[in-house]
């Protein structure tokens, strides 16, 4: 048992640097992403004459989808890349 547990504390102290470079790197593709989606909001999101009922409510709706599922993924890595530094 006392072998078990050594062994496993080896294998994390091991892990930990290899986890931080595997989260660090989605977390910055993450915010290059979120740059580049802000530096060309206007070419995304803007309006299209071809659309029918292009209105900006809908297009501010539209905005807000792609910024909270943008945020919940960058705020979902922030917290395992915490949870590796500091617990």
């Amino acid at each position: 048992m006392n072998t078990c547990v050594l062994l496993l504390g080896e294998i994390e102290s091991a892990g930990k640097p290899a986890l931080r470079i595997g989260f660090t790197i989605p977390l910055l593709l993450l915010m290059a992403a979120g740059v580049f989606i802000y530096r060309r909001r206007d070419q995304l999101f803007g309006r299209d004459p071809e659309v029918m009922n292009d209105t900006p409510v809908v297009r501010h709706n539209r905005v807000e989808g792609i910024a909270f599922v943008l945020g919940g993924l960058t705020l979902a890595v922030l917290s395992v890349l915490y949870q590796l530094w500091f617990g």
